[in-house]
Formats: structure tokens, sequence, C-alpha cells
């Protein structure tokens, strides 16, 4: 069932969006921790704040004729637990909408259930939160999540949140400490020549436009089986590609820079990247395999997110039965489409899959 929020914004035009933030809890005082940036998001953006928790829908099966866990008692834990975090996030974040529900079943499952029925315009996890026997968001669950939906993710790995606990903790603690600054001051949006990764440059903007932030996009480049001369030109056409986009998000408001790293290695380049400059937030497309909708963790997204000390934000490629104008109304039509159409202001033609191993720049 889709959550009902309560109207208790001081902002008396109410909310701009009726799509909420949606932060997944499993109990832990380390998932906790999302919860100031997920109530940071939705207060600049003046949207409800939705705290969801997984409890079982079944009793768990019995171990050499013991039981694992207590069936009625998790569930009860995790309704109290809920209204105990909304009742102190209300607290901490007054003017917010903010409302709970208890979600029954498979962790990612029901996570993906709750982001159909409530159509949250993001959503905040945090990998390898715990809670005793319950264990939710673990980072099998988090990746089974990233396979299957259809909505923007961001995933708050442990050591991206300040004075993270280093152990779990049986109550709501972390709730206590200062909220956590708004992500966004410095967006990191690797870009890799596909429409595919041109994607996630419309929830970037958004994230760099609300924190007054920069926006840096880069494209990694294996040139070593290229003659020089080669290599040379499709540096220069990539760098001015990348500057043709820049100029475009930074005529819409927000500040971009641009930079093209030649490597082999586009994880480490990526993550390398990313602690150069100090990014707070690196924000990626998951690529799509198969049908559209079914979505799988690419290689290097994967590669990038374990190793990145900081958040990583996915999007879904973009189905082209969905208006990007539906999806981002506050988001000038010069960056859609940069996210939606090829784009070539130069005429360097290097705007999206070519066929022939050679990148473009989207």
């Amino acid at each position: 069932m889709a959550a009902s929020f309560i109207a208790d914004s001081a902002d008396p035009a109410g909310p701009l969006s009726t799509h909420p933030i949606l932060v997944a809890l499993d109990g832990s005082g380390l998932s906790a921790r999302a919860i100031p940036v997920g109530a940071n998001v939705a207060r600049r953006r003046r949207a409800p704040l939705l705290l969801v928790r997984v409890a079982p829908l079944e009793p768990p099966p019995d171990m050499f004729g013991f039981p694992v866990g207590d069936y009625l008692g998790e569930r009860d834990v995790a309704a109290e637990y809920i209204s105990r975090a909304v009742a102190r996030a209300k607290t901490d974040h007054p003017g917010l909408e903010i409302a709970g529900e208890v979600l029954a079943g498979a962790p990612s499952r029901s996570l993906l259930e709750a982001q159909e029925e409530n159509a949250p315009q993001l959503t905040i996890v945090t990998s390898h939160g715990r809670s005793g026997l319950a264990r939710m968001l673990r980072g099998s669950v988090t990746e089974d999540l990233l396979r299957g939906t259809t909505r923007t993710t961001m995933v708050l790995w442990p050591w991206s949140l300040p004075d993270a606990p280093s152990t779990d903790e049986p109550s709501l603690p972390a709730l206590a400490a200062a909220p956590t600054p708004g992500l966004g001051s410095h967006v990191l949006v690797p870009l890799d020549g596909s429409s595919r990764t041109a994607r996630v440059l419309p929830e970037a903007f958004r994230l760099a436009r609300e924190t007054g932030g920069v926006i840096t996009l880069m494209t990694v480049l294996d040139l070593h089986a290229l003659r020089p001369s080669r290599a040379h030109d499709l540096e220069k056409a990539v760098a001015q590609a990348l500057h043709d986009r820049a100029s475009v998000i930074e005529s819409a408001g927000v500040a971009c820079r641009t930079e093209v790293v030649v490597s082999p290695d586009v994880p480490t380049s990526i993550v390398s990247a990313a602690a150069s400059s100090r990014c707070d937030v690196i924000a990626m497309t998951t690529h799509a395999r198969g049908p559209v909708g079914k979505f799988v963790f690419g290689s290097v997204a994967n590669r990038v997110a374990s190793r990145a000390a900081r958040a990583v934000l996915f999007t879904p490629p973009h189905d082209t039965e969905t208006s990007f104008d539906n999806l981002y109304p506050d988001v000038p039509n010069g960056v859609l489409d940069l996210a939606s159409l090829p784009h070539r202001p130069s005429g360097h033609g290097l705007t999206g899959d070519r066929g022939d191993g050679t990148p473009g720049v989207n």
C-alpha cells in the first residue's frame, strides 16, 4: 500500500512534488545515517520523505530444530522502529511531510514494489547495513535492487557517511547526530560515449543546482590500439565534445568542468578522479541488457561503487516510452536534450554508439 502523507509543511504553498524521497532502513544505526541525507534532498525539492523498513512475510526456517529468528517479533520491532524513526525525523526536520511504512517480504523485491507504488523521484539505500539476524541491506540486496529498478537510486556505502558507526547499533542514536550536509557540491559524471551514460545528466544537474555545486564530465579513453595520430585526434575531439556539453550545462546555471583521461582501466580512473577532485557524488547509469526495463549492475559501475569512498547515484537507462519532460519538469530543455538526443553543436559526430568500437560522447 502506498504511504499516506500527513501535510505538516511550513510552506503554505505545499510541496512542489508529490513524488517522495524514499529512504530504506534496516534497523541499524548505519542505515539511519541516510535519513538526514534524504531529509536534506526532500527539503530542497519540497518533496515528501518516506521511511521504509522490510520485515519477514513468512516464519524463518529452523536450523537443527532451533528457530532462526522471531517472525512476529521482527515485524513488531520493525513497526516500532519506523514509528520512532518518523517521530524523530519530524523533530529533527520540521516542516517536512514525513511518513513511514513497514514492507513485508524479501528485501529487494519489497523495495522494488514500494518504488512502483510510491513512484519516488529518488531512493536512498545504505549498503552493508546490518541488524542482527534480520540483515537487510547487504551488497547482494543492493545489487538486486539496482538490477530490477526503473527508478533513480543513490547508494550510500558505509565509508561515504561522515562519522558512520563502525558497529551495528540496536536503536536510533545516529539520528541524534547533526544532519549530513547536502550532497551535490561536486558531482562527477563519467560518460563512455553511449546514450545510456548520458541518461544520468538531469539527475546530476538537479543535485548540483540545488547545492550551488559543480559538475565534472569525464571520459576515459583506451587508445593503446590506435596509431598515435588517430589517438591524438580522437582525444582532442572528445575533449571538445565534452566542452560543448559543459557549455550547455553552464548556460543552464550550473558550473561544469571536463576531464579526459587516457587509460585502459576505466574503473580505477574514475575512482582516482573522484578522489583527486574530492567530489561527493559519482553519478552513473546502469547499463541495459535485453528487454527494456531489465537492468544489470554493470561491471564498471559495480567496481566503481565498491571502491569509491563516496555516494554513488545510479539511474537506469532511459525508457523511450517515458517523456523526459514528465520526469524532469524542473530541468532546462538544453540539459534534457543532452540526455535524450544526439547533441552535435561542434559537428564532430561523436554522439553515441558508433558500432565500430570508436567512442562517442553523450
